[in-house]
């Protein structure tokens, strides 16, 4: 039995000779069927980089959709759950055909604003103008904004010299740092 959540992935005939066998796995028949119907999408499809040369007369385009409904019936003809599977190529297929139209009318975008939605959008998109303050360098204090910031910027009035200070390197000792931990982990203390 063949499970539900199995990915399906596109296979190529490897042999002219091996046809008549491979054709055989029902697998391997959704494969085939569903890139003759994707080729069969191109060829009656508007697409606007196709070559003119391949333009399709009247007769051939009857032969494909002929062709196009004999697979879709030997689609769902074929197990597992093949009426489930035509449904979902061709919901594929309809998407890539809407693709296919919005590459032809040259990507347009996908958003449809009205105009009193697009000038809306430009007006509140108009830069809001700062006043930026100079900063006082005589002062021994400097205002960042922030009340915590500023805090932290003024503990010491030299921050480069803060920094470099001696009190400042320093490697905690091991036993000290994992003290707590090791208290925690006797079996004495009850935890």
């Amino acid at each position: 039995q063949v499970a539900k959540e199995e990915a399906y992935f596109a296979k190529f005939l490897t042999s002219e000779r091996l046809l008549t066998l491979q054709i055989l796995d029902s697998n391997f028949r959704r494969h085939i069927l569903v890139q003759i119907l994707t080729l069969f999408q191109y060829l009656t499809g508007d697409v606007k980089f196709r070559p003119n040369k391949l333009v399709l007369s009247e007769p051939r385009k009857f032969w494909i959709r002929d062709t196009t409904n004999n697979i879709y019936s030997i689609l769902s003809d074929t197990p597992p759950d093949g009426p489930s599977f035509v449904k979902h190529i061709k919901s594929v297929l309809k998407y890539e055909e809407k693709w296919s139209m919005w590459k032809n009318d040259g990507c347009p975008s996908l958003t449809k604003a009205s105009d009193k939605t697009k000038q809306q959008q430009q007006q509140q998109q108009k830069p809001v103008r700062r006043t930026v303050r100079p900063m006082d360098l005589s002062s021994d204090k400097f205002d960042l904004g922030n009340s915590t910031l500023t805090d932290l910027w003024n503990i010491c009035p030299d921050n480069l010299a803060a920094c470099q200070d001696s009190n400042r390197n320093f490697t905690p000792d091991t036993y000290k740092f994992y003290e707590e931990c090791i208290e925690l982990l006797e079996p004495d203390s009850g935890v």
